[in-house]
């Protein structure tokens, strides 16, 4: 079990939609994990990107997982993401 929340969307910006409409910043995931924000918050930080290496995302995450559960979940459906590093190093 895992959890994990979006810290910070590079691709929101405040009264420009031309990126992304709404901020994913909470948003938060890990199938049926019972964890809380602020668990999670004390846990490792991970980096989303793209194929470019433009960073989209940042974020925590806590538990038992393999490195992809953020990428899987949200970064690569919500975003195109294709990269995930954790404490600065590629996944």
């Amino acid at each position: 079990m895992y959890g994990w929340i979006i810290t910070r969307d590079i691709l929101f910006k405040t009264g420009d939609n031309s990126e992304s409409e709404t901020d994913a910043t909470g948003t938060m995931g890990g199938q049926d994990t019972t964890f809380k924000k602020e668990e999670i918050l004390k846990g490792v930080t991970f980096q989303m990107f793209d194929d470019d290496m433009n960073l989209y995302y940042e974020g925590m995450i806590i538990g038992n997982y393999s490195g992809f559960e953020p990428l899987d979940d949200f970064g690569m459906p919500n975003a195109g993401c294709t990269s995930i590093w954790y404490d600065g190093k590629r996944s």
